[in-house]
């Protein structure tokens, strides 16, 4: 019950920062503050055009460096994952400890 309550409180702080983000991530990339910028997928990042970039840091990957916040990830916190083979969703932590909200089609892995 603590990670579900852990979990939806950061998703309802995420909400609003990725709204946020939508504006924000359309300044050049070297001007985006640290919580929207990525910095995991630098070099993924340097290799996009203006406009994928823009897609993956403010729609794909919204606020993604609130996961480098203490105690937001955490290894051995629980995930929910469901997958048909067509289409996948899962809800809770990675087992690097990143938190993640995700659906989508193909299996999710």
């Amino acid at each position: 019950m603590k990670y579900i309550l852990l979990f939806s409180l950061i998703q309802l702080l995420n909400l609003p920062l990725m709204v946020l983000g939508w504006a924000i991530c359309l300044l050049p990339y070297s001007m985006v503050p640290w919580l929207w910028s990525n910095d995991d997928d630098h070099t993924l990042l340097s290799a996009m055009t203006w406009w994928q970039r823009y897609v993956y840091t403010a729609w794909r990957n919204p606020v993604a460096n609130l996961r480098h916040v203490p105690g937001v990830s955490a290894k051995g916190r629980p995930l929910w994952y469901w997958s048909n083979g067509k289409y996948y969703a899962k809800a809770g932590w990675l087992s690097d400890g990143y938190i993640c909200l995700s659906a989508g089609s193909g299996k999710g892995y």
